[in-house]
Order: structure tokens, then C-alpha cells, then sequence
């Protein structure tokens, strides 16, 4: 079986925080091209899609993923050979001494390597120790451009047995699901209502997502379901289906909404053989949920199980392609339409008073970058 156009398509695209252009170019492309399909993006650059056609009158369903992955993005020349560049997300330093790097600039990959780190902050959740960077040196074979995304040389897509095997499959897979449901939607001329938010800057804090809740992209009416690829672990492994997740490191989501989309996947699987999913607490990290449940919104999470998180394996203690199961992904987006077209829908609660943590606020401030940023 060949690797879905989708999939290998976003997985082949430059991206990087508060330089998605590429990625979201190709969400519009493709939306453009769906019957029933409209899109629209709000003041900070994230898109909102939208399918409508014959709904039947249940509230409607928002799936959300991010656009970005970690990686370098150019600030200036300092000689013709050295490019001074940021850093955006969190990979450890340990990983970096000499890595191969790709800066995508006028139109073309340029080769390139990491000469040193210059600026490091402590990240302790790597370990005692650990720190993670914030800007570094890199030689380059060419000039490249500002604001050009950098990112790690490792090859690919490639469909590896049941594994795809990619730069960013956080979150690109996420996206790629999300766009293969608007294109089955519309393909099928389904009788539903269904919105997908893509998000900018999810790496450095959700601030896509931040913003997009405090400018009201989405109606507070509507419930998310935040689509994420989460960090394998020993008990929620990959290959063993798409995971429900159930809560984050931060916060437990909307039970109510996680139990409807737990309903769904049950009925699914009795009516399609090979069919299945799993239901989890994710902690290894805090997703786009958290943030939404802040804000006052009916939120949940489906996840797919990642391997090499954020490109770093961490069994040979170098970077690598993360890589995620084909069938979880083709599991996830049957779960998607099951939940679209499930005739009972979700009704969402009246509970909508949870107070914002600090770190809503902390980030929010941070997006009014997003207004002024290039895409890429």
C-alpha cells in the first residue's frame, strides 16, 4: 500500500514556529478544491475550514491541529557562509552537536550544519542538567533568506511496513488527517456540518490556539476535539489503534465529550472489523486541549502514538525521524467521519466557568507575534 497523497505531500513541506506559510498554503489549495469546503483565517493566520451540507442539526463538531514542529528559523547572514538562527521548541541540546540541517529559502532546500549553540535556557524535564536551545550558529552552503524554516536533514516521507517515517509528524499527520476527512466529506456529499482548525505556533506555548480562543474563531458554542501525535508509551503503544485521550501533564478534559467519543468508537468497532482504539492519560506532555478547556470550552483529544518524539531517539541519544502507524492514522480518520455522522451528536454542557491558569495569560500575550509574523 502507497503512503497517502496527503501524508506524504504535508510531510514533504518546510515548517516551523511563526513560519507555517508552506503548510497553510496547502490547506488552502486543498480546501479550495472540496465541494462544500470554505475556509477562512482570522488575524493571527490560523485557517478555519468548514463542510456544510444538509446538516441534520446537531452541534457540529471543531477538530484542531497545529501547523509548526520544532526546529531553527534564519534571522540573519553573519558572514556568507554562517547563518545566526533561532530555535523554536523543545528538543534537548544534547541532540544538536553537528546535527544536519535543511533551510527552505527561495524556493529550494539549502544544506546546512550546527556549529555551536549560542544561546541555551535549563529544561529540566530532559533530565537533570538538560538544557534546550534558543538560538544557535549554523554553516550554511548558501546564503539563506530571514525567516526561512530550518529543519533537521533525516530523509523522507517513508512508508516503513506499517510506519511512516517523517521529519514532522507532529503535528503535520494531525493536519493530514483532518484535511483526508473534509476530502471524504465532500466526496461523499455527506449530510453533516464538521469545522477543522488549523493552528499557528502551538510549539512555543498554543499561541494559535490561544489566540484563536480569545478572538472567538471558533464559537464557544462548539466542542474541539484536539487532534495531537503524543509520545508513545509502554502502555499506550503504537500500532495498538488511535488513542482517546483522556487528559494531559496539565489538565483532564471535558469528561462528558471524551465519553461521547469513546461511545462512537465502540459502536464503530462492532460494525467494522479491524477497527480499534485506545483511551488514555497522555502526560507526557500538555496539548491544544488544555488550553481550550482554559478558555471555557467543551474540549477532548484523539492522539496518535509518535515515535522519536520531537526527533529525538532517545534510545541511540541522536535525532531521528519520528514515525507513526499507517493504520492508526487510517483508524483515526474513521473515527473522525464516525464522529460527524453519528445521528445522536454531541450536546454540549451548560459548564463553562473554569478560571484561566496563568499560563493563558503568560502566552496570550505572546500572540499578538502572530499578527505581525511572516508565514514563511
Amino acid at each position: 500500500m502507497p503512503l497517502p497523497r496527503v501524508l506524504k505531500d504535508l510531510l514533504s513541506l518546510p515548517t516551523g514556529t511563526f513560519v507555517e506559510g508552506a503548510v497553510l498554503e496547502y490547506i488552502e489549495s486543498t480546501c479550495s478544491n472540496l465541494k462544500g469546503v470554505t475556509y477562512t483565517s482570522d488575524r493571527y493566520g490560523n485557517i478555519l475550514a468548514h463542510y456544510r451540507n444538509r446538516p441534520p442539526g446537531s452541534t457540529p463538531l471543531v477538530f484542531a491541529a497545529h501547523t509548526d514542529h520544532p526546529g531553527f528559523v534564519a534571522e540573519e547572514m553573519v558572514d556568507r557562509k554562517t547563518v545566526r538562527a533561532a530555535f523554536r521548541g523543545g528538543v534537548a541540546s544534547s541532540y544538536m552537536e553537528k546535527a544536519k540541517v535543511r533551510f527552505w529559502s527561495g524556493g529550494r532546500w539549502i544544506n546546512a550544519k550546527v556549529r555551536e549553540l549560542t544561546r541555551t535556557v535549563a529544561a529540566p524535564r530532559f533530565g537533570a542538567g538538560a538544557t534546550r536551545p534558543e538560538e544557535g550558529l549554523l554553516t550554511v552552503a548558501q546564503p539563506v533568506e530571514p525567516n526561512s524554516p530550518g529543519m533537521w536533514d533525516l530523509g523522507g516521507p517513508v512508508l516503513d511496513g506499517d510506519l511512516v517515517r517523517g521529519i514532522a509528524c507532529d503535528d503535520l499527520a494531525g493536519v493530514a488527517a483532518m484535511l483526508a476527512l473534509l476530502a471524504r466529506l465532500s466526496k461523499k456529499q455527506a449530510a453533516a456540518e464538521a469545522y477543522c482548525l488549523f493552528t499557528r505556533a502551538e510549539e512555543v506555548g498554543f499561541i494559535g490556539a490561544i489566540g484563536a480562543a480569545e478572538a472567538r474563531t471558533v464559537s464557544k458554542k462548539l466542542p474541539i476535539v484536539a487532534i495531537e501525535t503524543s509520545k508513545a508509551l509502554p502502555s499506550a503503544p503504537i500500532g495498538a489503534g488511535p488513542i482517546l485521550r483522556v487528559g494531559d501533564r496539565a489538565s483532564i478534559f471535558t469528561p462528558e465529550l471524551t465519553a461521547w467519543c469513546g461511545q462512537v468508537a465502540e459502536k464503530l468497532a462492532k460494525r467494522r472489523k479491524g477497527f480499534k482504539f485506545q483511551r488514555k492519560l497522555m502526560d507526557g506532555g500538555t496539548c491544544e486541549s488544555t488550553a481550550y478547556v482554559t478558555y471555557g470550552y467543551d474540549a477532548t483529544g484523539l492522539c496518535l502514538a509518535l515515535g522519536n518524539y520531537h526527533n529525538m531517539n532517545e534510545k541511540t541519544g541522536k535525532l531521528g525521524s519520528e514515525y507513526v502507524s499507517l493504520s492508526d492514522w487510517q483508524n483515526l480518520v474513521d473515527w473522525f467521519e464516525a464522529l460527524v455522522l453519528d445521528p445522536d451528536g454531541f450536546a454540549p454542557t451548560e459548564s463553562k466557568n473554569m478560571a484561566r491558569v496563568d499560563f493563558g495569560k503568560k502566552f496570550y500575550a505572546q500572540s499578538a507575534r502572530l499578527e505581525t509574523s511572516p508565514r514563511g
